[in-house]
């Protein structure tokens, strides 16, 4: 899903944490996320800061 469709999409009053999709507190890293690179040092990086947004979104919420 490319970013103007996913905005489109956002029905929230807040924007979108990093690597959230479109489905509130859901997010993605890795090879699931729209134009990943299929490397997996690049999926460990975005896991990490998946795990560091849920952890925030759980703590707004």
């Amino acid at each position: 899903m490319d970013s103007t469709s996913a905005k489109a999409q956002w029905k929230q009053n807040k924007p979108p944490y990093l690597l959230e999709t479109s489905v509130p507190g859901i997010f993605a890293s890795g090879d699931v996320r729209s134009g990943a690179m299929n490397r997996v040092a690049s999926a460990v990086g975005e896991e990490s800061m998946s795990i560091s947004m849920a952890h925030k979104y759980l703590n707004d919420n």
